[in-house]
């Protein structure tokens, strides 16, 4: 019987949502605050449990399942079809939901980092291509919502269900009993937001999410980048200024929306931890790297610098600036660099350094798999 059906069966499975709600800290990198079995009992009232894989020849594609191009050309074909199978459990769940955490969180399983496809991750607790925590608890965020069985939650067939139940007892299931919406500079509803921001507790993967499930959306209403409230949120932040006085022009770039989600995301993020004044963007940057043939991150909308940090201009002498590079380190996931050049010579990968980023911190990003 599918979720959609059993909310409707009264008292017992209510309070087991509300409960599940309760239970719903146990994100990726959050410990569950109440009873195992009670988690483990609301997982059963999503259908929980170790579930069938779906079959291998079941298909999802074309545009009954409202799949945009951009959906068709980047999810491979199981995985699409894992989505939309899993999504239809939950009654405020959209497959685009889930395929936007799938590409975020492991690009739909096929990227090379570690604990995707064994192991763990760099952070030390997650693994498989929906992240799942396996060091939280006890119980486990696996152990809750997907088998329990570490193996399993390398296999879509497993994690994508595992996924949509943890979405659905942290919101989804009964979205009208959602109070306060967590993320309103984001797009969506309350209920969406809560049950992101539960799966990763922050507001810049909530937007990151919610707009990739509108890329992934054929019937997606169009919206003007400039005009998302995330953006205008950034433009507005009294703790990101822009400079013109390198020959770029970073305040129109930031305002078009047209930056590559991880920089808007990373931008979201340096300004809860320092002041910044953007001095780069992509406007008036060189097409390529200097000396190279290679084509800048900059030019696609994938860099950012930086040449102040909490007041004070990026040198070898600025204890802050130094500070905010070695903490870019630290980042995991899809704000971590590919690259990070600044006036120190850290040694290791991703930072380099030059004579061309002595005044500035520089940040970029290398392309997504299509």
């Amino acid at each position: 019987m599918s979720a959609r059906a059993r909310v409707g069966g009264g008292g017992v499975v209510v309070a087991l949502l509300l409960l599940g709600l309760l239970a719903a800290m146990a994100s990726p990198g959050f410990p569950v605050p109440v009873g195992g079995a009670v988690v483990r009992a609301v997982a059963g009232a999503f259908g929980g449990g170790r579930p069938a894989p779906a079959a291998a020849g079941e298909s999802a594609r074309g545009p009954s399942v409202g799949a945009s191009d951009a959906a068709l050309a980047d999810i491979p074909p199981d995985f699409l079809a894992r989505y939309v199978t899993a999504a239809g459990t939950c009654p405020a769940l959209t497959w685009q939901v889930l395929a936007a955490i799938g590409k975020v969180e492991s690009d739909h399983g096929r990227s090379s980092a570690p604990g995707v496809r064994q192991g763990i991750n760099r952070a030390g607790c997650c693994a498989g291509p929906m992240q799942f925590n396996l060091t939280n608890g006890p119980p486990s965020t696996w152990d809750s919502w997907g088998t329990g069985v570490r193996a399993d939650v390398y296999d879509p067939a497993y994690a994508v269900p595992a996924a949509a139940r943890k979405l659905c007892g942290d919101g989804l299931a009964r979205p009208e009993a959602v109070g306060r919406d967590p993320c309103p500079q984001v797009l969506g509803s309350a209920a969406l937001h809560t049950a992101l921001r539960r799966y990763n507790n922050a507001c810049w993967y909530v937007h990151e999410v919610v707009t990739l499930a509108g890329r992934y959306t054929s019937t997606a209403p169009v919206l003007a980048p400039s005009k998302d409230p995330f953006v205008r949120a950034l433009v507005a932040s009294p703790r990101i200024t822009t400079t013109t006085s390198h020959g770029c022009d970073p305040a129109a770039d930031l305002a078009s929306g047209r930056l590559d989600l991880r920089v808007q995301s990373l931008l979201a993020v340096l300004a809860e931890r320092y002041r910044i004044r953007l001095s780069c963007l992509r406007s008036g940057h060189s097409r390529f790297v200097k000396g190279t043939t290679r084509v800048s991150n900059h030019t696609v909308w994938r860099a950012v610098d930086i040449d102040m940090v909490d007041g004070r201009p990026v040198s070898r002498r600025s204890r802050a600036a130094r500070a905010l590079a070695l903490w870019l380190d630290g980042l995991q996931g899809p704000l971590r660099p590919a690259e990070i050049g600044s006036p120190f010579a850290f040694g290791h990968r991703p930072y380099f350094s030059d004579e061309g980023h002595q005044e500035h911190v520089h940040i970029g990003y290398g392309a997504l798999a299509a």
